[in-house]
């Protein structure tokens, strides 16, 4: 006679219909935590990585690099009639753009979103950044956003920035009313002090909980009318160094994890790629807009002379990091603009590695060697400079190892002093903190004119509330000029004429030395699919809702 342990194929039968069941909650493992939600108060790729969840920018783009909408109806062309050329008030010429809003978008409190959402959102975020090309959003009917220019911008058809990510006006317009100033609504802004708040989010997802430094769950949101997310719930979960987030990956405790510098290394995933295939999809995806570059602090002394910038660049040899540090994964970036790129000069300068010819420069711009084989600036000055990044990634560790021997090699001492990803975004390049260099990546669009980056208007100061991304604080005339000139021509072909004049100038002055264009990597556990969209342009994030388990 036989006897049945029923307790125990009980058990037995729960747990394979568990391991049946189709995952329902998702683990998303990232090195960075933002500092705050706001899309107006600080600018960092980990904030729109999780932001993209639950709301939406205006526009964006497909894989080949056209607008698309992701909250209007149409796209605006001179020839559909929704932008045009205007004679402003002054005399001067602007234009008018008509962008439509979708009619089945909602906030998680079940509220339509309006076009006056995105004309409040405007109002908010010139009182932290002034738009130098917006004069004026406007809600025409609820649908409706006129959106008025200072001047002709051949950029009209985008609709990316802050300004034109709709913020909730019934919850936050009397808050921004009643505070003193921007940096007293930024503290009391309901996003940053009850960000659980449903009516704040109109994504796919909704925020349900914020741990500051820790982690950020995210429901679904009942009121999205979009592709249903299969996700019951999403943890943004923070692991502040990439090793322990590959033990997390491996372990089990984390699903996925963030892309590029957001998660873990590109020489980490490398060998993730030949040990971890039967559990990891990885796929490796060079980057043409994204780059690793140094920001040198112009108002330091040691770095005044555009000499001594450029002989910096060339006592970097990046073929030699690129091949031991990354298995040549990587493209060395003559330039900020990818050679791919439709603007790109082939005649712009570059600087091969070369240490004799930088000390060479060095010499010229009056530096001479000291007793200890570091040099001394024509006041005397030891030159010794400090390196500050993201603690805990240790690809841009290693690379700063590299570059203490490289710059050594030609009589400068650097210096280490990292922080964490929190304190670096949101204090150091925000603030300009930063004495030396400042090493990190860039995330720019598709199509641009860099005026944030190297305009002088946008040098982060507290006038402008520390909103620019101008973090090195070049002031060139000229390059203002072209740049301003470049934003305002229609015509494709003098546009390019006056990119090569920003990238001369860019070149030349050296305020940024680039290292290396980004290759990013999706690794996605075998069970999952959707992470990778052939058809779009952005952090994956932008198509959460296409998330799900094979």
């Amino acid at each position: 006679m036989r006897i049945f342990n029923l307790g125990f194929c009980a058990t037995l039968l729960l747990s394979a219909i568990a391991a049946a069941q189709p995952r329902r909650d998702l683990v998303v493992g990232m090195v960075q935590f933002p500092p705050d939600m706001h899309p107006n108060i600080t600018n960092t790729s980990i904030k729109d990585y999780i932001a993209n969840t639950s709301r939406r920018p205006m526009t964006g783009f497909s894989a080949s690099g056209q607008v698309i909408c992701l909250l209007c109806t149409e796209v605006p062309t001179l020839a559909n009639g929704r932008a045009k050329i205007i004679t402003r008030t002054d005399g001067s010429t602007g234009m008018e753009v008509r962008f439509t809003l979708k009619p089945d978008l909602f906030w998680g409190d079940g509220k339509p979103v309006s076009a006056g959402d995105v004309a409040f959102a405007f109002t908010v975020s010139q009182s932290f950044t002034p738009s130098p090309t917006v004069d004026a959003i406007d809600a025409l009917d609820a649908t409706t956003i006129r959106v008025t220019m200072k001047r002709v911008a051949y950029d009209f058809d985008r609709f990316g920035s802050a300004y034109a990510v709709p913020l909730p006006e019934h919850i936050e317009g009397p808050i921004f009313r009643a505070a003193s100033d921007p940096l007293d609504y930024g503290r009391k802004s309901e996003i940053n002090r009850h960000p659980d708040n449903p009516g704040l989010w109109f994504g796919p997802y909704r925020v349900a909980d914020f741990r500051p430094n820790e982690q950020i769950t995210l429901l679904p949101n009942p009121h999205w009318k979009g592709s249903k997310p299969h996700f019951d719930k999403i943890t943004m979960r923070l692991v502040e160094n990439t090793a322990a987030l590959q033990a997390n990956l491996l372990a089990g405790d984390v699903d996925i994890v963030a892309p590029g510098n957001l998660g873990i290394t590109l020489d980490q995933i490398n060998g993730l790629a030949k040990t971890a295939t039967d559990k990891f999809d990885i796929e490796f995806i060079p980057a043409v807009t994204s780059y690793e570059h140094l920001a040198l602090k112009l108002e330091n002394p040691l770095l005044h002379d555009k000499r001594v910038r450029q002989a910096i660049a060339m006592a970097i040899d990046r073929k030699t990091i690129i091949a031991k540090l990354f298995e040549g994964r990587l493209q060395i970036a003559d330039s900020f603009m990818h050679p791919s790129l439709a603007n790109y000069d082939p005649a712009v300068r570059s600087y091969p590695y070369d240490p004799k010819a930088a000390r060479a420069l060095l010499a010229t711009a009056g530096f001479k060697p000291g007793p200890d084989g570091i040099l001394l600036s024509p006041t005397g000055e030891r030159f010794s400079l400090e390196i500050t990044s993201t603690a805990g990634n240790r690809s841009r560790e290693l690379v700063e190892q590299v570059l203490q021997t490289m710059f050594k090699s030609v009589g400068i001492d650097l210096a280490v002093k990292n922080v964490p990803p929190r304190v670096f975004f949101g204090e150091v390049v925000r603030r300009r903190e930063f004495t030396g260099l400042a090493m990190f990546q860039s995330d720019p669009p598709m199509d641009w004119v860099p005026i944030p980056y190297f305009h002088s208007r946008f040098i982060p100061s507290a006038a402008n509330n520390f909103s620019g991304v101008n973090y090195s604080g070049i002031a060139n005339p000229d390059l203002d000029a072209a740049l301003d000139a470049a934003l305002g021509e229609l015509d494709p072909t003098k546009r390019k004429t006056l990119w090569k004049t920003i990238l001369d100038i860019a070149a030349d002055e050296q305020a940024e030395i680039n290292l290396f264009f980004a290759t990013s990597a999706v690794v996605a556990p075998k069970w999952m699919t959707g992470v990778r969209n052939l058809d779009r342009f952005g952090t994956p994030t932008l198509w959460v809702e296409d998330w799900r388990v094979k």
